[in-house]
């Protein structure tokens, strides 16, 4: 699932070459691909129906992030929610539409992980942006903007790691669960808004904690050093383009190369890599969710 330096880069690429430009038309075949019984998405029909008519002939302003979702403005006072789950990523060029099927003939919109097309907004610049999603989970939905603060998916957040948090602020944050394994907390977005398996499992790397540590039981330093690591390896993602060990590509159907700088994220079996350390990466269940991490340096 695209985590928050992947959201960012799109968000990134989205205020490049959205501002000013007018939705003039939106295709969508999810309501004909899934079963959905939500009544608050485009995946159901009525609502798609009641989406068009609100975004059609609106002109972006920006585009913003919170924690995972992207939130395209609008100057009618509506926002645009796209929560782009397992597999979602958004793309932006020239398509043609050809008995439903969605194609670009830029080489990189082409790469095969782009051609999962369920959702085209045309622009009054002749693009569009398209938003591919291989197991049709994404959520995309509207909301009138002045009321962002009683929307059920952001306002349960916790803050943002990178824009809003303090060592204080952090370490209370991870006190509101306090026998929670450390793991599983840095992924609550009720905790810090943002964070995923991947960058759990770097993050905690970095830090030397072992994933299945209580939270009450970690020390100050050691928060201190979660902390860090969480502000520097989020940054140094976004600076790289974002993770594309799986589907995640950025707006021009480009990879990120975030990737190829894991520690522990997916590398079972492998040396670790810190300095001075003989241990081996290795893999564990933990509340549902696979964890990388070092028998050796990573201590509970």
């Amino acid at each position: 699932m695209p985590e928050l330096p992947e959201v960012t880069t799109t968000v990134m690429g989205l205020n490049e070459v959205l501002p000013n430009l007018t939705i003039t038309d939106v295709w969508s075949d999810y309501f004909l691909r899934t079963k959905n019984k939500q009544t608050d998405t485009i995946k159901n029909k009525k609502y798609f129906e009641y989406f068009t008519r609100c975004v059609v002939g609106s002109t972006v302003l920006t585009t913003e992030r919170r924690g995972k979702n992207i939130l395209i403005r609008l100057d009618n006072n509506h926002t645009i929610l796209i929560h782009m789950k397992m597999t979602g990523h958004l793309l932006y060029g020239k398509y043609r539409q050809n008995l439903n099927v969605w194609k670009s003939d830029d080489p990189f919109l082409s790469d095969p992980f782009n051609q999962f097309i369920h959702l085209v907004f045309t622009l009054s610049n002749g693009a569009h942006l398209a938003f591919s999603d291989m197991r049709k989970f994404a959520k995309v939905t509207l909301f009138e903007t002045n009321t962002q603060d009683t929307i059920s998916d952001l306002s349960l957040l916790g803050p943002e790691p990178l824009e809003q948090t303090s060592p204080q602020l952090f370490t209370r944050q991870l006190q509101k669960k306090p026998n929670g394994k450390i793991k599983t907390v840095l992924m609550d977005q009720g905790v810090v808004a943002g964070i995923g398996n991947i960058y759990s499992d770097e993050i905690l790397w970095s830090a030397g904690v072992h994933p299945e540590t209580v939270v009450k039981n970690i020390s100050k330093e050691n928060i201190l050093k979660i902390f860090t690591a969480m502000k520097k390896i989020l940054q140094q993602s976004i600076q790289m383009g974002g993770d594309s060990m799986s589907d995640y590509r950025n707006i021009y159907g480009k990879r990120g190369e975030f990737q190829h700088s894991h520690k522990a994220y997916r590398q079972t079996g492998k040396p670790c890599l810190k300095k001075g350390c003989s241990g081996t990466i290795v893999r564990k269940v933990i509340g549902g969710r696979s964890a990388h991490f070092c028998d050796t340096h990573q201590t509970v």
